[in-house]
């Protein structure tokens, strides 16, 4: 069974994060805890995921544990939680559903520019480096991954040459002016049956590539 709750131990954090945290991201920590659970990283890692806007306590919609249900999760155990401050300061990477999701995450907490990107935004920009890194350690990966896809021209600076202030004002600029829809997994919710299985497919295919040989290599498959 698939449920809400965080795993005890492991090394690295992975939180999803969408709106109610009764859908997308759900979906997601269900589709990356069947990866960690038939391969060797399951101890390693930490899988969790919460709502910008979510009302504590809410299962997922009926829509929802269906179109799991057909590929074999049952995700009914989930109940939302609103993201809270140590959620934020735990993770070693936040997996977003949306831009507009990561916007109002890093215009709350600026400090974590370097560990929040949209889910196919790490995905489909980390495929360049990914399978171009020696390292085999998930942990050096992903630092390396992260590094790589929040690079920005003059986003660095030396000694004496702008202060963080500086620094945000510039990657806003870039990341949030040249707005690249092929970041976002649109909310399902309210559209057709087949919208939401398209949505739970695309999570999938995106969660099994991220935790694959070529990205967080947390897995074989």
């Amino acid at each position: 069974m698939v449920t809400g709750e965080r795993d005890g131990g492991g090394r690295l954090e992975i939180l999803f994060v969408c709106t109610g945290n009764v859908c997308r991201s759900v979906m997601a920590e269900a589709f990356l805890r069947e990866v960690l659970d038939s391969g060797p990283a399951a101890a390693e890692v930490k899988v969790g995921s919460a709502g910008l806007d979510a009302r504590e306590g809410q299962p997922p919609p009926r829509e929802v544990l269906e179109v799991m249900s057909e590929w074999g999760l049952d995700v009914s155990a989930h109940r939302s939680r609103s993201l809270g401050e140590e959620d934020v300061e735990r993770a070693d990477l936040i997996l977003t559903m949306a831009m507009h999701n990561s916007q109002r995450l890093l215009t709350r907490h600026q400090e974590t520019v370097g560990k929040v990107f949209t889910l196919k935004e790490f995905v489909i920009q980390g495929r360049e480096k990914g399978h171009r890194l020696r390292s085999r350690s998930p942990e050096e990966r992903l630092q390396e991954l992260k590094a790589w896809i929040r690079h920005i021209e003059g986003l660095e600076s030396g000694p004496g040459e702008g202060g963080l202030n500086e620094k945000l004002q510039l990657f806003f600029l870039h990341y949030f002016h040249l707005y690249d829809h092929r970041f976002t997994i649109d909310d399902p919710l309210g559209q057709s049956m087949d919208f939401m299985r398209r949505t739970a497919e695309e999570i999938r295919g995106c969660v099994r590539e991220l935790a694959g040989p070529d990205l967080l290599r947390l897995s074989t498959v």
